[in-house]
């Protein structure tokens, strides 16, 4: 549910009331924000933070459109490219926050790999080392058992993004389903509208955010992700249990209380299991020592704030303070990896 810089009227996903791209950017270090779908799949999502930084035109790929029946060039998804120098001697590190760390590791994927039949620079051809570091912050790696709990209370949640879809003020908040047809045409009556987004095949795909964010989805692509010794990779975990916030106590109760888990899983940030945030569980991981290693998934700690408290919602002037202390230290240990 993410959002871009001039969606919210100065209220920063990064920071909430508070600028943290330009803090950082004041700080010396050179730092973009993303605006990709808030509800769309990984494979959507980072598809388009590829050409968001790169630039061009946005292209889902033949094979997944055409099994999703999506638009596979949306005409509004056209980027001139944020960093468009882009490439394996200019590489980038990303710092993805919930699903924006499962996204970043499935833009990672589909650079390092390609995939037969498909036409765009991107998918045909193999762009390794393009990325340099990848930090989660309170991701999801193996999924929260959230999501079931959430989807048989509402078993109607994806018809629901829909209809929000339809109300929402496109120059507020826009959720950036044109690869479904869910803009609304020139000239088309608002019950065509309608008539057309209720038979749209995103009621029932699992090309959506619930299912790569499920225990399921999550261990399905687990299965086919691969770190590359040549990355750094570096992730945060959050937690709210000993001091849960009104806003998320029912989810987290929801979560602890969980009986189909281990108590492991029983910790959380309010959205999200904190051991599922450590990394991906087929992958090789460590607690962090201080000196950065590649190919290998470096666990730096908790951090005792909530889901969105660790980007800056809802915080006092003290907790925005070791907000921006986590996020200029991290920076700054990024710029020394070679």
């Amino acid at each position: 549910m993410g959002w871009g810089r001039n969606e919210l009227n100065d209220y920063f996903y990064w920071g909430g009331k508070f600028d943290l791209e330009k803090y950082l950017i004041e700080n010396g270090y050179e730092v973009y924000t993303l605006s990709v779908g808030p509800v769309s799949s990984n494979w959507d999502r980072a598809i388009e933070a590829f050409y968001q930084i790169k630039g061009g035109q946005v292209d889902y790929g033949k094979n997944h459109s055409e099994k999703y029946n999506l638009i596979q060039k949306p005409d509004k998804k056209n980027f001139k490219g944020l960093y468009p120098e882009w490439d394996e001697q200019n590489p980038i590190h990303i710092i993805g926050h919930s699903q924006g760390g499962q996204t970043s590791r499935m833009l990672e994927y589909i650079l390092c790999n390609k995939f037969s039949l498909e036409e765009s620079y991107l998918l045909k051809e193999k762009q390794s080392n393009w990325i340099k570091s990848v930090t989660t912050i309170s991701t999801p790696h193996n999924g929260t058992t959230i999501a079931p709990i959430i989807n048989n209370f509402f078993p109607n949640i994806q018809s629901t993004i829909i209809w929000l879809d339809i109300i929402s003020p496109k120059m507020y908040f826009d959720f950036d389903l044109d690869q479904w047809s869910l803009s609304r045409f020139e000239n088309e009556s608002l019950i065509n509208y309608i008539r057309r987004i209720k038979e749209s095949p995103i009621k029932d795909t699992k090309n959506f955010s619930y299912w790569d964010l499920s225990v399921q989805g999550s261990k399905q692509f687990n299965n086919l992700y691969q770190t590359n010794s040549k990355t750094f990779y570096f992730s945060f975990a959050t937690t709210n249990n000993n001091q849960p916030k009104l806003r998320y106590s029912i989810q987290s109760n929801l979560i602890y209380n969980n009986e189909n888990f281990s108590k492991e899983w029983k910790e959380n940030d309010g959205l999200v299991n904190t051991i599922s945030m450590i990394g991906p569980e087929n992958a090789k991981n460590k607690n962090f020592n201080g000196e950065p290693e590649k190919g290998i998934w470096q666990f730096i700690g908790k951090v005792y704030l909530d889901h969105n408290e660790i980007t800056g919602h809802n915080i006092n002037q003290e907790k925005q303070e070791v907000v921006k202390f986590l996020f200029l230290n991290h920076c700054e240990l990024l710029y020394t990896l070679d």
